[in-house]
């Protein structure tokens, strides 16, 4: 991929890039298939899915669909062949419609990830709450709430009706309907429950330590977010809640008409994550940059596992394909960097 700097102006790159014949080849094969996959059109008719987007879509669709897909499968291979990591891009253009067997050009802007430094990189110590104990009362609500859910199933009833009828939790109730789990008794059942709790309120308690530590970084912050970042990220969390909300079978609309908000009021909101999670991000790369943090191949696998749980292989012959490797890179980078701050802060118990 030939990429030319067409202007830069502070982070905002536009970038002129041409693919040769080769790689809008790859482009028309995994470019498509990705769209076919992502929306579950496999049965569509047709060998490839090139054929199965024109022979079910009207020409125009199918010429647009071609066209995005395409795009956004080479942009990343541009960004990549720039050499530096994105915060966002748009504004994608090209004079001339894809075509599989001659070179393709297109423009884009991207938002190039600029680097800040912290005021400090001592070791901080903050003050915590004391790690909560899992409680006898929690176990008894989490043992009634599942026998709710299995006297639901059985007498076909809704867990909150008022005709369901509860039975007590006894060691033959357990054993009947809990021993294919390896539960017998109701101190087994009891014990169960306590392990998990502990589990998950240890795994609460790290979280809370990391965000506390993390507060302890953000007032060493020395940088600011632009307006064009925090736009540009704020668009990135919008588009994602539109997604995952048309892939729970709804849509923004229905959303918005529930939670009673505008677009712009919910765009606010996110606003201010979008602005928190752009910080937290130039903290972790700071540290990762000024302690000279080195990468081994298990942070990686283990990054890969943060992605994507038991699909770690896949996850990566994807992100290699399509050109987002840098994206498992930095993603490594900030979770060693996030473990550099646990392993640096002193916390104190109230």
């Amino acid at each position: 991929m030939q990429v030319e700097i067409l202007s830069k102006n502070g982070e905002e790159v536009r970038l002129r890039a041409t693919a040769d014949e080769e790689e809008m080849k790859r482009a028309f094969t995994d470019g498509l298939d990705a769209f076919i996959l992502q929306y579950n059109l496999d049965t569509l008719k047709g060998q490839s899915s090139y054929d199965k987007i024109v022979n079910t879509l009207k020409p125009d669709e199918a010429d647009q669909v071609i066209y995005s897909s395409v795009v956004n499968f080479l942009v990343p291979f541009a960004i990549s062949e720039y050499g530096k990591a994105p915060l966002a891009t748009y504004d994608i253009e090209a004079e001339d419609a894809p075509a599989k067997d001659k070179p393709f050009s297109f423009e884009l802007t991207f938002l190039e990830k600029p680097h800040f430094e912290l005021s400090s990189y001592e070791p901080a110590t903050v003050t915590i709450a004391p790690k909560p104990e899992v409680q006898e009362s929690d176990i008894d609500e989490q043992i009634h709430m599942l026998a709710r859910q299995i006297a639901a199933t059985q007498q076909n009833l809704d867990p909150n009706s008022e005709k369901l009828e509860v039975p007590d939790v006894s060691d033959a109730w357990v054993s009947e309907n809990l021993s294919e789990s390896g539960i017998t008794t109701l101190d087994q059942l009891r014990e169960r429950f306590r392990e998990t709790s502990k589990e998950e309120l240890a795994t609460r308690y790290e979280q809370a330590k990391m965000v506390a530590a993390m507060e302890a970084y953000l007032e060493r912050f020395t940088g600011s977010v632009s307006e064009k970042m925090l736009s540009a990220m704020t668009q990135e969390l919008f588009e994602t809640l539109v997604s995952d909300l048309v892939s729970e079978g709804t849509n923004f609309e229905e959303f918005a008409k529930q939670q009673g908000l505008t677009e712009e009021e919910v765009k606010k909101s996110l606003s201010a994550q979008a602005e928190n999670q752009l910080v937290q991000g130039f903290i972790l790369d700071a540290i990762f940059e000024h302690e000279q943090i080195e990468l081994q191949p298990t942070d990686l696998i283990q990054a890969l596992k943060n992605i994507a749980p038991g699909k770690e292989e896949d996850t990566f012959e994807s992100m290699q394909k399509s050109g987002r490797a840098f994206l498992l890179k930095q993603s490594a980078q900030r979770m060693k960097a996030a473990e550099w701050i646990m392993d640096n802060t002193t916390f104190v118990t109230e």
